[in-house]
């Protein structure tokens, strides 16, 4: 296993008695700490309510450190201002919660701060802005959120007046004592049964912890190579991950690099990726009248060379069979490679009817479930680690206001693919400067002429070579043993890594232990989920209060989106 020359292995002091201790410590602030955080605390109040109505004992506060590298707790990156104010969600409101009363919770928000949160002054500095205001303005009036692809700012804003709330409560009530640090943590150790996490950025350079969660989100962009060379105003504006610091900021940053192109055959933008991240880069850059105007093409490499599909509006009757899938469940015997070749003939079977890939996602989704319950462990681990991805990538969906702009930039001949993997960038002194594989894994130019601009919207590293310098010492150290899959950690049905040391978040997939899968932990309605069970595990552990009742996990199987 290789790891960068970044890495950085910190010493324990010699005096840990001279460092604060916390019942529990959380890194990363982002949706799956905030939901950790809520079903915790609630929790913490019934098994305190237990305890006092039982005997009239007082309980010890439980001491909760939370640390975040950026300036934003609770919002992780998709929900806060590095997603700007105009990205919306890519599924509606009813998908991306399906669980009551927390989506009524939400709504109920929305309700009450429509005008404050909807303020169209605010909308009223782009086309696409204002337009999906106006298209839907009457629908908000009356309440109707769950069909509508809200702009997600609104949630990060809603989890942080809820977890300040959810915070102050339970502390004023000494259930709790919490910090919230902004630091960037690049070390933990195991230390005499404790936890030593190193900080950089902040005063507190260290601190201990009985517990360890881990919620750090998805693990750096895949890199790509490029020639040895200064980028400059006059060279390539490559762009690694276009919400570092900003989804705006990167769009500015374009807007100025192309204003120095001299003619519009240097006004090309090339994407690498073909994914959610693509879709939310283009409407962002499209809803700029600045960058539209300077913009002259989009051009697109991606294996598949295709973006989602639509979800439709509203209820879609199909009778619908996935007629190959099926046919294997009658077997009773096959393998998980067999069921992916049997929904791969599936979707292309619909697509030659032209049916909508979208519309029968519950339908595929249903019989998948069924199929898998059939494998035996062996083949239900490779289904788990390798081929639930590559079933999601078949049923990739998207809402409408995304995809119209794709289509737009069509029929004006300013959007195009090429269907092959990205191999590097180099500056644009003279001629082609990109280049990538094509199926027949020939090399060979993106475009003829030079390219000035290149964003990174491929998918994450996978665990073993990622350049997060806290990743790699955790697999160095031993915390964490990446899985199969490569995409997560190692985690019992309880999200326990290491005794004491949990995951919650995107690095939970690839795991299958028993009756429990989850291939895909990125969503928000997983994270609900998911973390219920995680405050459960962490509670079920803690010495000082009640034991909580054990939240059964029998059947979690989560489908890749």
């Amino acid at each position: 296993m290789e790891y960068s020359s970044l890495t950085m292995l910190t010493e324990a002091p010699a005096d840990l008695s001279a460092l604060d201790c916390y019942d529990l410590a959380i890194v990363g602030a982002g949706i799956s700490s905030a939901y950790t955080l809520i079903h915790y605390v609630s929790g913490l109040e019934q098994q305190a309510l237990s305890v006092e109505l039982a005997d009239g004992r007082e309980y010890t506060p439980v001491r909760i450190i939370v640390t975040e590298k950026s300036d934003e707790f609770w919002t992780g990156l998709p929900y806060g201002k590095r997603s700007g104010r105009n990205a919306l969600l890519i599924s509606p409101l009813h998908e991306f919660i399906p669980q009551q009363p927390e989506r009524q919770n939400f709504t109920d928000w929305l309700t009450a701060n429509r005008d404050r949160v909807f303020n169209p002054a605010e909308y009223n500095k782009g086309e696409l802005s204002r337009k999906w205001l106006a298209a839907n303005s009457a629908d908000m009036s009356e309440g109707h959120w769950d069909d509508l692809f809200i702009p997600r700012h609104t949630f990060g804003l809603y989890l942080k007046e809820r977890l300040d709330r959810v915070l102050t409560t339970a502390a004023a009530n000494g259930l709790i004592e919490f910090k919230l640090i902004t630091a960037d943590v690049l070390d933990v150790q195991n230390v005499e049964d404790l936890y030593l996490i190193d900080l950089n950025g902040t005063e507190h350079r260290s601190f201990l912890a009985k517990q360890l969660v881990l919620a750090i989100g998805s693990p750096p962009n895949v890199a790509f190579t490029q020639d040895r060379f200064q980028e400059s105003a006059d060279e390539v504006c490559y762009i690694d991950n276009m919400y570092e610091p900003s989804l705006d900021f990167n769009i500015d940053r374009i807007c100025q690099s192309l204003q120095q192109a001299d003619s519009p055959s240097q006004r090309q933008v090339l994407m690498v990726g073909s994914n959610a991240g693509t879709l939310d880069t283009l409407y962002n850059i499209n809803n700029s009248k600045t960058a539209v105007s300077l913009i002259d093409k989009f051009v697109i490499v991606s294996p598949n060379a295709a973006f989602p599909y639509r979800i439709s509006k509203g209820i879609v009757e199909l009778n619908y069979r996935p007629q190959y899938l099926l046919a294997l469940v009658e077997t009773r015997s096959f393998t998980a490679k067999q069921m992916f070749n049997a929904i791969e003939q599936d979707v292309a079977a619909a697509i030659s009817q032209n049916i909508n890939v979208s519309d029968i996602h519950g339908d595929i989704s249903k019989v998948t479930m069924q199929a898998l319950n059939l494998l035996n462990s062996a083949e239900q681990k490779q289904f788990v680690i390798r081929y639930s991805v590559d079933i999601g990538k078949l049923q990739r969906r998207a809402g409408g206001e995304y995809l119209d702009v794709v289509n737009n930039l069509i029929a004006q001949n300013k959007l195009e693919f090429r269907k092959g993997k990205f191999v590097k960038y180099s500056a644009p002194t003279s001629g082609t400067n990109c280049e990538y594989r094509d199926s027949e894994n020939i090399t060979q130019p993106v475009m003829d002429t030079p390219i000035r601009i290149v964003i990174n919207c491929a998918g994450f590293q996978d665990v073993t070579k990622s350049d997060s310098i806290l990743i790699q010492n955790l697999i160095r150290r031993e915390i964490c043993i990446p899985n199969d899959s490569n995409r997560g950690f190692v985690t019992d049905k309880n999200f326990r890594a290491n005794k004491n040391c949990y995951i919650m978040g995107p690095l939970v997939a690839g795991n299958i232990d028993g009756d429990f899968k989850v291939w895909h932990a990125e969503s928000c309605q997983r994270i609900i989920g998911l973390s219920e069970i995680l405050a459960a595990a962490l509670q079920r552990s803690e010495p000082q209060l009640a034991v909580m009742p054990i939240v059964e996990s029998t059947e979690l199987l989560v489908s890749a989106a």
